[in-house]
């Protein structure tokens, strides 16, 4: 059975919830129109003056994003600090987009965790990394 992005992005949260390797959500985007309710008939919306509105985050943003908290050494007071995780999920042979690319670079460039996985396993091995 091929699985979809959408079910190996399940399995990697479930996952990372059962480790508590991290805290991690689910970067939901969406598209719709606004607009002056005109008429609302059964099944059927009009709008007048309608215009697109997107919602969510930038191009590139990572499927999956939270944190991880690590523990500063001694010398630093011993605070504990979150850093800044994210998972870019694709099913096996899925490849990144340019967008995901500098998305990414940028994220690991600002000191964050994370990377593509088409696994849980692969996933909290990102998650692991300081």
């Amino acid at each position: 059975m091929n699985k979809s992005e959408h079910d190996i992005q399940n399995e990697i949260r479930v996952a990372i919830g059962a480790e508590q390797s991290a805290t991690i959500f689910r970067a939901n985007v969406g598209e719709a129109w606004t607009g002056t309710l005109a008429a609302n008939n059964l099944n059927r919306v009009i709008i007048e003056d309608a215009r697109r509105f997107r919602s969510g985050l930038p191009i590139g943003f990572p499927d999956l994003f939270g944190f991880r908290t690590i523990e500063i050494t001694p010398e630093m007071v011993g605070k504990k600090v979150a850093v800044f995780a994210f998972i870019e999920v694709k099913k096996p042979g899925g490849r990144t987009s340019k967008a995901q690319e500098k998305m990414h670079t940028f994220l690991r460039n600002a000191g964050a965790v994370g990377g593509v996985a088409r696994s849980a396993k692969e996933a909290i091995g990102l998650l692991q990394q300081v």
